[in-house]
């Protein structure tokens, strides 16, 4: 299944992707494919080796006649294998008009491909990749604003005009990330507010998420007692029945 991840006002993007793949990866390969036309941020992450770097980039315009393998140029960890963007916002957008088509090829990489494509906004070229999904999980803060926001914007199925294409929103699950600040909802009233598309809960726990960033899978023993780790559990047996009933 191939799983995108956005969001349109929030934070914790690419976190909430690298956790969702790291679910996943648990029980099957799975692979996570940076595909944020702002440019990445896996590479400094993860700590990824030279050859590593800007795999997406090396996809999309490889050099001399040999278009590498996925597999030659992702970094792996265990069953999370992963695609960097270039760190560069102009040459990360690049990947999306390449000079050698990827897209087509994502299903053929593992059973589980979480994209993540950043914030949606008017006129990013990583729209189409949303055509791709069988599930859709848009992150949000609970921050007030920011969730008033991703609320407008899923009852508008992620139009801002009228020529906008639109998202189908049965494949689409609203995630909170709780970053601190600011005045917030709690996660009951935006459970009520999002009903059947509510996709769950992220607590704010960076010190998971720095043990992930520096190896760690999801069932490592420093990690049983994670909430954060129990929360994106769930959230990967959510997306995965999403995906069932798309399919």
């Amino acid at each position: 299944m191939i799983i995108t991840v956005t969001s349109w006002r929030g934070v914790g993007t690419t976190t909430t992707a690298l956790m969702l793949a790291a679910a996943l990866a648990v029980t099957d390969e799975t692979w996570l494919v940076e595909a944020d036309p702002a440019g990445g941020v896996l590479s400094g992450r993860l700590h990824v080796a030279a050859h590593e770097l800007g795999a997406l980039e090396r996809l999309s315009f490889p050099s001399g006649s040999t278009v590498p393998s996925a597999d030659e140029i992702a970094h792996h960890r265990g069953s999370l294998h992963v695609l960097t963007a270039p760190i560069d916002p102009f040459r990360a957008s690049a990947c999306h008009a390449p000079r050698m088509p990827w897209t087509s090829s994502l299903r053929e990489l593992g059973r589980d491909v979480v994209l993540d494509i950043g914030r949606m906004r008017q006129g990013t070229p990583a729209w189409s990749l949303l055509s791709l999904a069988d599930a859709v999980v848009a992150v949000l803060s609970p921050e007030v604003g920011a969730a008033v926001a991703s609320a407008e914007w899923l009852r508008a199925a992620g139009r801002v005009s009228s020529s906008d294409p639109g998202l189908e929103v049965d494949d689409v699950r609203m995630v909170a990330v709780a970053s601190p600040g600011g005045v917030a909802f709690d996660r009951v009233a935006l459970a009520e507010e999002f009903g059947e598309r509510w996709g769950g809960w992220l607590p704010w726990e960076p010190a998971v998420v720095d043990l992930v960033e520096r190896g760690a899978g999801l069932d490592d023993r420093r990690l049983r007692r994670s909430a954060l780790v129990a929360a994106c559990t769930e959230l990967a047996e959510t997306v995965a029945r999403r995906a069932e009933v798309t399919a």
